[in-house]
């Protein structure tokens, strides 16, 4: 269904695999999740545009914040009154209300694109049949996944597989633990890191010195 997002997505991861690979070794599990990283990075270069956009569009929704608060204080219950004011106060200004929820429905297909991609290179089929192709990677690339390993965790297992199933493809749930919580804690503060604030350094004001007179 969305073959059109997801064939782009593994052609880009498997470029990024090729140059690591290269590099560190196919079957690397370094090199493999630097092409995952790096295969995030394009993505986020790709998007970044529709990103400002919607930047754009939220600020300036919030600068006429308080007029809109007006609108409805004066017209009340009067809800045509109220929306034919705001389409007017819209233009104004020159803001398109779905202008911060375009970009963000450009994104969501793209990174659900990324996980199925990473998602489809288990070993085997829905049905139980041997994987041997994930859209862009063949046969030999799957395989290289599935044998590349990070810390003792197998990229191509899963936690939920349970203990007896990771032990059969030489991990175990800990490994995949140890891996996985601080990848998650890196990738969460990445995305939740402060703005605006101002260290206490800062924040101190300078103590202002009184002339005496002479």
């Amino acid at each position: 269904m969305l073959n059109f997002i997801y064939y782009p997505v593994s052609f880009i991861l498997w470029v990024w695999h090729e140059v690591f690979g290269f590099l560190l070794g196919p079957d690397n599990g370094i090199a493999w999740a630097l092409s995952v990283m790096f295969l995030v990075f394009t993505l986020r270069a790709l998007l970044y545009k529709p990103f400002v956009s919607q930047v754009r569009s939220m600020r300036k929704m919030q600068e006429f914040q308080p007029e809109i608060a007006k609108i409805r204080k004066k017209y009340g219950n009067d809800r045509q009154k109220q929306a034919e004011e705001m389409q007017r106060l819209q233009k104004e200004h020159g803001v398109n209300p779905l202008g911060g929820c375009l970009p963000v429905l450009v994104q969501v297909p793209v990174f659900i694109g990324l996980f199925h991609v990473l998602r489809e290179f288990g070993p085997t089929n829905g049905d139980g049949s041997p994987r041997t192709e994930n859209y862009f990677f063949g046969l030999e690339d799957v395989q290289s996944f599935n044998r590349a390993d990070l810390f003792g965790a197998k990229l191509g297992s899963w936690v939920t597989q349970g203990e007896a199933v990771l032990n059969a493809a030489g991990t175990s749930i800990a490994q995949m633990l140890i891996v996985m919580i601080p990848l998650m804690i890196a990738a969460a503060s990445s995305r939740t890191s402060p703005r605006g604030t101002r260290s206490p350094a800062r924040r101190r004001r300078r103590p202002t010195t009184r002339r005496r007179r002479s």
